[in-house]
């Protein structure tokens, strides 16, 4: 039997398809500048590539349908061939809706790898984002539920518990929606608040059976390195101990860096790295881990936190942890009135 190779990438050029008829953040340049940056630091060439060719047409299908409606995924395909807005913030172009559906390939293959005991991490570079993408409507820069869609292909491969880590800066309202009643998925996001999409509060927890499953850390603007690794600490590992994941999906977004255009959070590349070895050596037990890029509009503050946290990956460094230097009391202190089925 092969023996596990331990990082993966998945990229494909057809990603750049996607593309804005007028100014926008979200466009191909964000994967060609971490492209461009794994190869100037000889990432590029140090990482398994993993070709999603073989994943048939009919099984993307079947998942897509899992997570959202009929009449959501036949709107998506509407658009091909068209360019225009879903709303204000998401444009669309002639080859978006094959596009956003490769994606979704990516990210069941990203899970095969790790389910089958392939590769034990994998980064899937891809675009369109995804984690805004709710069961019935496509919004914020996103048309369908890439960390929504893996966790039903682990489901499917014998995954008994899912856990989906969303850091980026907005809240991933379309994964918290799609996963709401569930306790075998169980959601986590860090994110500001209020912010867009205006979801994502501390007493968001779910509903029925999955009530606990969703994990909110709603932020106020500023934070840096410190805070983010200390609210992680505090919240997130209990979580991840007691839930004890099969798999980890990661909603890797980029937003909350200090030179991102969209938000004003602080963190560092480091800071990134820093969460991406939390997660890790705390779900140490699960099958393996899956990073799936959402936003992150600075191109290089971008393109240098996905470069760390792949160095993260690959154990190639061990990242600093950073003091903090904001109060974050009242946020552990809601956090723990909240999630008492966690942290007690």
């Amino acid at each position: 039997m092969k023996q596990t190779e331990k990082v993966g990438i998945i990229y494909d050029d057809y990603f750049l398809e996607h593309k804005p008829f007028y100014s926008h953040p979200e466009n191909p340049n964000r994967l060609i500048a971490i492209v461009e940056t794994l190869k100037k630091y000889g990432l590029w060439d140090r990482l398994k590539k993993i070709d999603i060719d073989d994943v048939e047409y009919a099984e993307v299908e079947e998942l897509l349908h899992k997570v959202h409606s009929e009449d959501h995924i036949k709107m998506v395909e509407s658009l091909k061939g068209h360019y225009g807005n879903i709303d204000a913030d998401t444009y669309y172009s002639p080859e978006t809706s094959s596009v956003a559906f490769r994606a979704a390939q990516a990210s069941v293959k990203a899970v095969e790898e790790v389910m089958k005991g392939r590769t034990e991490r994998v980064f899937v570079l891809a675009r369109p984002p995804g984690h805004h993408a709710t069961f019935s409507e496509a919004m914020g820069f996103c048309f369908f539920n890439n960390a929504a869609v893996s966790a039903e292909k682990a489901k499917s491969m014998g995954a008994e518990r899912v856990l989906i880590v969303d850091f980026d800066v907005h809240h991933g309202n379309g994964t918290q929606e799609i996963f709401w009643k569930r306790d075998d998925v169980l959601y986590f996001s860090s994110h500001r608040y209020p912010f867009y999409p205006g979801t994502g509060r501390f007493d968001e927890i779910g509903e029925g059976k999955g009530k606990g499953y969703t994990v909110n850390l709603p932020l106020p603007r500023g934070l840096s390195d410190g805070e983010y690794a200390k609210l992680y600490e505090e919240v997130l590992v209990p979580v991840i101990e007691k839930f004890s994941p099969d798999i980890v999906i990661v909603s890797a977004g980029f937003d909350a860096h200090y030179n991102d255009p969209l938000a004003d959070m602080k963190l560092t590349e480091e800071g990134f790295s820093y969460l991406a070895h939390l997660i890790m050596t705390s779900a140490q037990k699960s099958k393996g881990f899956v990073f799936l890029l959402e936003g992150g509009y600075n191109l290089e503050g971008t393109a240098e936190s996905v470069k760390e946290v792949i160095l993260t990956m690959m154990e190639a460094k061990t990242p600093i942890r950073s003091d903090t230097v904001m109060n974050i009391d009242s946020i552990l202190y809601e956090a723990k009135k909240h999630l008492k089925i966690w942290l007690e």
